[in-house]
């Protein structure tokens, strides 16, 4: 992508603070699909505190330019993070035994890494290969 200076990092932030302002609205929906998860054993979704970290990882309580400048400094932290690497690692892995590796679909509101292929954020959805 060019690195943290690069147009291509500015249009990767940009759109991923656009696509988190979309979600905002639809946050209730989107944590009872997750709660209808926590049965399933995988490890991600870990009880209450999951869905609770999920409704505080939405900010529902800041205005929208608050949020935007949150997500701003979730994606500036996250890139090149160590733990961010690591953690996506782990969760395609993890994973592996459930999907074959080209239907891998994962939305993480943990980590927003950067890819050296931006297009694989087209509507908001990355492809882990």
């Amino acid at each position: 992508m060019g690195g943290r200076y690069s147009q291509g990092y500015a249009m990767f932030q940009h759109l991923t603070v656009k696509a988190f302002l979309a979600l905002r609205p639809y946050a209730d929906q989107l944590i009872n699909t997750v709660r209808l998860m926590l049965d399933t054993g995988l490890p991600s979704f870990k009880g209450e505190g999951t869905i609770k970290r999920l409704r505080e990882r939405f900010a529902l309580g800041m205005s929208e330019r608050s949020a935007a400048g949150l997500m701003m400094s979730v994606v500036k932290d996250a890139h090149e993070n160590v733990r961010s690497t690591a953690y996506d690692e782990f969760q395609r892995v993890s994973l592996r035994h459930i999907h074959p590796p080209d239907l891998w679909l994962t939305i993480s509101f943990s980590s927003f890494k950067m890819v050296q292929h931006p297009l694989k954020y087209h509507l908001g959805l990355t492809h882990i290969y």
